[in-house]
């Protein structure tokens, strides 16, 4: 088998690391014209041994031992679809991953509430899979965002798509798509019994914070039973001379159990996850998490028949209940001053299902043709525990119910065109019931009455097209040219918020919002164009990309005086309080991952990304909460059972903010971080890993343009020229795992 034959069957490689190793390793990236598979062990040693000159298969024994270790982690469905394995590193988020993409960047609102953002949009404008399904926030201000369900501890890999998202991996996709996985174990081989295992823990001394996580299981060639489990905890953190962010302290826990049939090509397993966490600080937003509590049961099946068609389908139920309030974890407020006593209980039902038929070698393409859809059911009310007699029922049966439909299809014509071609229809239904407040002044009786007199129905009917094509112009050198029309409906809460309050999805802006029962559709028209050019010793991918939005939803003046009353009275002395409305927008950009090797041992590898968004119309403004260009330098050496990494990390002044939202600019920053691991590859313990490093030597102090600002009182913020809350400062961190 030709080499160029195993990149385009397999994957290209922009990450390959060690399972639990310090970062993320990267080697040069071959594009992927063919369907992601999982990697074949045996696949895997001819690649590594082809393009890294590893020995031969004669002399395997060695290596095997060696590649036990190894996994692949960037892999391709198209040019740019980028699989990242967690690391050891300082943060304990899934969601922090994300940086390590190109185009990627995380909205920080909290130690445990990170929003993922893609080429400048963010929450869920991106549709995130945890594990096949779609799971929802129980909290109106997505404390609980969709990578907070899988801490890094016990997740096997996060896949982004990067440019233009296909169809099939999602309802909802107008600013891209990404995939989480557990880890389970795997079947064993015909007459054995197997056994895998991995444990590991961790010790960070910016916020005092520890982890441990524990993955087994237990399989034959068709039974396994897997358990996995977690548990972080840390303090307030570090950002400057010892002065700290308070409350940024967090508490999570999870366990999960599943199993799994197998006979022949058919697969069947069920799974059950649960997730606590407790007394966790959200700086950037006006409560704090008291508790969250998160089950989800889950049902997969695949198989393939003779004729080779494959069959998959995937369906879960989640139940969550969310209480969050603002003294716990703050300075206790003042009776009858503001701000003022507060108390949120939110409940979530939800649900949803995917069945998705594959037919192979359909005019020399596969063609996937699929039904899916999720249901969800939300509940919010705010309350004052020293008033029993307040109360404000924030959203009362709010739904969201999705069903959809899609087609696509992914071939070759002629020897070295690609071209994938999807159309998706989505209908999205939507209501709520009735609300109430204990609120006596006659301009808050009239927003009640006037939403209660309401239909609340609303049914939007929208339709996706994607249309990617591919081109080999020689062993090294692969093009690719997109394009889209995509869609997606408001939320629950820019449609139902009847009230000026802060639950806005998490965009964590200091301001009140109220919802527009009548908002249309966000549809965003989308052209990118990017390469993969790479030898043996060097890569380099860019990729530039337009958008235009018609109907973006964002934040818009109000005129409504009842509604600037009740706002003045909600948040007295704040900000102007703003409307969910819709405008049109334009986002642009460029971003490019390079590397290459200089020895056997010493490789550099650079990510670089920049987007601007920008209002278009007859008011001239630039979008919220868009990061500034950003990138990361990172030389890796490795000798032996060590390796090394040292990485410069920086951002550019922020300057193009959002009058709107009365964002703030940021200045530039530059960190550097250290990192070493030790792995010995002896029998006995080939699978312990032990590691250390410092991120922010030199304990810079910064706030990342994409951190929400402060909303909590502490005199260490108070004398802050930046009202946005700082990243953390100088972190010695280490880790041990072990892998069996």
């Amino acid at each position: 088998m030709s080499l160029k034959t195993i990149k385009r069957l397999v994957a290209t490689m922009i990450l390959v690391a060690p399972l639990q190793c310090i970062g993320d390793e990267q080697y040069s990236p071959e594009s992927e014209q063919d369907k992601v598979a999982a990697a074949d062990s045996d696949m895997v040693e001819e690649i590594m041994a082809a393009e890294f000159d590893l020995p031969p298969e004669n002399e395997a024994s060695e290596v095997k031992e060696h590649l036990s270790t190894i996994t692949i982690e960037g892999r391709y469905e198209r040019q740019g679809t980028v699989s990242l394995q967690p690391g050891t590193g300082g943060s304990l988020d899934t969601a922090e991953l994300l940086k390590r993409v190109p185009g990627a960047n995380v909205n920080r609102n909290g130690a445990l509430t990170n929003l993922p953002q893609y080429r400048g949009l963010a929450g869920n404008q991106i549709n995130v899979s945890v594990d096949g399904v779609n799971l929802k926030e129980v909290g109106p201000n997505s404390m609980d965002t969709s990578l907070s369900n899988l801490p890094k501890a016990v997740v096997k890999s996060v896949k982004v798509y990067r440019g233009i998202a296909p169809v099939s991996s999602g309802i909802e996709t107008l600013g891209g798509s990404i995939a989480t996985e557990f880890k389970k174990g795997e079947f064993a081989d015909e007459g054995e019994i197997i056994t895998h295992g991995a444990a590991s823990a961790g010790y960070s001394w910016v916020n005092a914070g520890r982890f441990t996580g524990l993955n087994a299981s237990v399989a034959n060639e068709h039974n396994l039973f897997y358990f996995n489990g977690s548990y972080e905890k840390g303090n307030d953190y570090n950002f400057a001379d010892g002065r700290r962010v308070r409350p940024s302290r967090y508490e999570r826990s999870t366990w999960g159990a599943g199993y799994g049939f197998n006979m022949n090509e058919h697969e069947a397993g069920v799974a059950y996850e649960h997730k606590y966490t407790v007394n966790s600080g959200t700086p950037s937003l006006p409560l704090d998490i008291k508790f969250i509590r998160s089950d989800v049961a889950n049902f997969k099946y695949s198989g393939e028949f003779d004729n080779g068609y494959r069959l998959d389908f995937n369906g879960f139920f989640q139940t969550s209940d969310h209480q969050m309030d603002n003294f716990s974890l703050r300075p206790v407020p003042t009776p009858g001053g503001s701000p003022r006593f507060r108390f949120i209980d939110n409940e979530l039902e939800a649900g949803g299902y995917r069945l998705m038929l594959t037919i192979p070698e359909l005019a020399s393409g596969d063609l996937k043709i699929g039904v899916d859809g999720d249901l969800a059911n939300h509940n919010a009310l705010v309350q004052d525990p020293t008033n029993a007699a307040f109360f404000i029922t924030a959203f009362n049966d709010a739904e969201i119910n999705r069903y959809a439909a899609f087609v696509e299809w992914d071939g070759r014509f002629g020897e070295d065109w690609d071209l994938e071609l999807g159309l998706r229809y989505n209908r999205i239904e939507m209501d709520a019931g009735n609300i109430g407040t204990s609120l006596k002044p006659p301009p808050a009786q009239l927003l009640a009455t006037r939403f209660n007199a309401r239909s609340k129905k609303k049914t939007n009917n929208n339709v996706d097209g994607v249309a990617v094509l591919r081109y080999s112009a020689s062993d090294s050198l692969d093009l690719e040219l997109g394009i889209a029309s995509k869609t997606r409906a408001p939320s629950y809460q820019q449609r139902y918020n009847w009230i000026p309050l802060e639950t806005t999805g998490g965009l964590a802006d200091g301001r009140v919002y109220v919802g527009d029962i009548d908002l249309h559709s966000e549809r965003s028209y989308e052209a990118e164009f990017s390469l993969d050019w790479h030898t043996d010793r060097y890569y380099i991918t860019p990729g530039i990309f337009y958008r235009y939005i018609d109907g973006f939803i964002q934040g818009i003046a109000v005129t409504d005086v009842p509604t600037l009353m009740v706002a003045g009275k909600i948040q007295p002395g704040g900000p102007a309080p703003l409307q969910f409305g819709n405008i049109n927008a334009q986002l642009y950009g460029s971003d490019v991952e390079m590397g290459i090797r200089l020895t056997d041992w010493m490789r550099l590898d650079a990510v670089l990304s920049y987007v601007r968004g920008r209002r278009v119309g007859s008011s001239s403004d630039n979008l919220y909460r868009i990061a500034p260009l950003n990138g990361r330098l990172k030389m890796t050496l490795e000798h032996a059972d060590w390796m090394g990494q040292f990485e410069f990390v920086g951002a550019a002044k922020q300057t193009s903010t959002a009058a709107f939202n009365g964002e703030t600019s940021t200045a530039g920053y530059g960190l550097f971080n250290v990192r070493v691991q030790y792995q010995p590859h002896y029998n006995t313990v080939s699978g312990l890993i032990l590691a250390a490093g410092v991120d922010n030597i030199l304990d810079k102090q910064y706030a990342d343009h994409l951190s929400g600002v402060n909303r909590a009182k502490n005199a260490d913020l108070a004398g802050l020229s930046n009202p946005r809350v700082p990243s953390p400062g100088r972190n010695v961190y280490a880790t041990v795992s072990y892998d069996w």
